[in-house]
């Protein structure tokens, strides 16, 4: 009797019973990671980046063609500023698309995280490498011009501020390249949405899951699965986080005893 109407609370809809209490406090642990819907939103940054270099490179250009000549010192100084300015906006570029990765790998998609990998740290790289540059050649003009430097200054195409915009320029030719190339690839990924890596490992051949083709890359497999074993651990720990935070938010419903 006490099965019968237990049966039939439950499809009158009456109260759940403990197991369908429990089932409904795993559902968000359990499915709160939605397979195949993560996208990276690194594209409007490498955008914003690619675009912020562009209008340095035609601030350049416009300072060298039009400013007076006697005041093109000011606008070699105003070209060093921006340079200043641009690698900060940089060291933020960078530190933002850092943190979007660590995401995409505790989400388990380590094969396209190993694959734009080397392209994200690219941008600071290249603009600390040409800022280097430009400091040595400032370097040069200041030790060969000596105090003859404001002079110099306004001396037509062979003045300072020509040189620092051609570097600017070239800086920005190999910013669209990179920038170019990794924005293509993230948005096939973001278009494709494809499952974790952990759940394709069993569809494919050298997936995560320890399978291998005769003469593969043993060093490939070993790295594949240490992604693994962190993502693993990594989800683990998050889902253990959750539970934690379900127990400790339900309080205990105190039964009244009967006399």
């Amino acid at each position: 009797m006490e099965n019968t109407a237990t049966g039939a609370a439950i499809q009158t809809g009456g109260p759940p019973g403990p197991s369908q209490d429990t089932d409904e406090l795993l559902d968000p642990v359990l499915f709160s990671n939605d397979n195949g819907a993560f996208k990276l939103k690194t594209v409007p940054a490498f955008s914003i980046h690619l675009l912020i270099s562009t209008v340095i490179s035609i601030v350049g250009i416009a300072l060298a063609a039009q400013w007076p000549e006697e005041r093109r010192c000011e606008a070699y100084f105003i070209m060093l500023y921006l340079r200043a300015t641009f690698w900060g906006i940089t060291f933020l570029f960078d530190h933002f698309i850092k943190r979007q990765h660590d995401n995409l790998r505790m989400n388990g998609y380590h094969d396209f995280h190993r694959d734009t990998n080397m392209q994200k740290g690219v941008p600071l790289q290249i603009v600390s490498m040409w800022n280097s540059m430009l400091l040595a050649v400032q370097a040069l003009i200041h030790h060969y011009y000596k105090d003859e430097f404001w002079m110099h200054c306004a001396a037509g195409w062979l003045s300072p501020i020509t040189y620092v915009t051609m570097f600017n320029v070239a800086e920005n030719v190999v910013l669209a390249a990179t920038h170019g190339c990794y924005i293509n690839k993230v948005r096939k990924f973001n278009k494709a949405q494809p499952a974790p890596d952990v759940l394709r490992g069993a569809d494919r051949a050298g997936g995560s899951l320890g399978l291998m083709q005769p003469g593969g890359d043993t060093a490939e497999l070993l790295e594949k699965q240490a992604d693994l074993i962190a993502y693993l651990r990594d989800h683990t720990h998050m889902l253990n986080q959750k539970l934690h935070q379900m127990q400790t938010s339900v309080r205990p419903v105190r039964v009244p005893q009967i006399p």
